[in-house]
């Protein structure tokens, strides 16, 4: 198993990903074979969602900045159990669990940042530490309540770090500078089916999933061979070509040709905007 962290290789069993609190999930890292180099570039904004609060609600972000109550961002007590669940480094059957949070926004440190749970006799206030951590109680009366988790900052704008357990990706061997599709991307599909357990959408088309990048240098290219004909794709100007996963492809199972025939393979974490343009090339 690895561990993903800020975009350094580490060798270590679980991966640290940070979730996009009440918006989309972020994998931050990598997972590697071979030397190519740490990619890919920096990930956009997470979509907000469209939630308004029902409780009273701090009234700033950071000093002096007004929130407008429709983009409080508020996530369910069972979703954030479940997130905290999936946290290998702590027990499913916790009484408390502890989570760090942290805000995209410049300035906002976690002191800023206010939380609690909208229960029905009164809110519980969930105190967030100066270095970001926060206790979340863990019980049978709240999971029958779940009442939201609200914070005084604007959706989409707030990290949740967990760290989730991921197998080791076994890339396939390339023989002769060949290998077919299906060996090649079996390996990102176990890798999404882990990830699911913190975001259910985590691998669909159009959200955050595992691409394979092949590091052939300038000079080099990937040749795929389909029924209908061969498409060629070129490197970036990096020297890496970029493959997301495309289940029409997968069904297929066309060949894919490597040149140079020993050009190291990297399972990499993108962004539903990465993909775009890795297929739109």
């Amino acid at each position: 198993m690895m561990m993903m962290r800020s975009r350094h290789l580490l060798s270590l069993s679980t991966a640290c990903l940070f979730v996009g609190l009440f918006c989309l999930s972020t994998a931050i890292g990598q997972i590697q074979t071979g030397e190519a180099p740490p990619k890919p570039g920096p990930l956009p904004s997470p979509a907000p969602l469209n939630i308004v609060p029902t409780a009273p609600l701090p009234p700033a972000t950071d000093a002096g900045a007004k929130v407008d109550v429709n983009s409080i961002a508020k996530i369910p007590y069972e979703a954030l159990i479940k997130i905290a669940q999936s946290d290998a480094s702590q027990p499913k059957d916790a009484e408390v669990y502890t989570l760090h949070i942290s805000s995209k926004i410049e300035g906002v440190t976690p002191s800023q940042i206010q939380l609690y749970l909208d229960r029905p006799a009164a809110p519980k206030v969930l105190k967030v530490d100066a270095n970001g951590y926060f206790l979340v109680p863990h019980n049978e009366e709240l999971m029958k309540e779940n009442p939201d988790l609200v914070s005084n900052q604007p959706k989409g704008s707030l990290n949740l770090e967990v760290k989730l357990s991921l197998p080791k990706p076994e890339l396939p061997a390339i023989t002769d500078g060949q290998v077919s599709y299906q060996a090649l991307f079996k390996p990102i599909l176990l890798l999404n089916d882990s990830m699911k357990q913190v975001d259910p959408n985590f691998g669909d088309p159009d959200q955050q999933q595992f691409a394979i990048e092949i590091t052939t240098g300038v000079e080099g290219w990937v040749r795929m061979q389909r029924k209908f004909g061969a498409r060629t794709l070129a490197p970036d100007t990096d020297g890496s070509v970029w493959i997301a996963y495309e289940k029409l492809h997968f069904d297929e199972d066309p060949t894919i040709q490597i040149m140079p025939k020993n050009a190291p393979l990297s399972v990499r974490p993108i962004t539903a905007a990465q993909a775009a343009a890795i297929r739109a090339r």
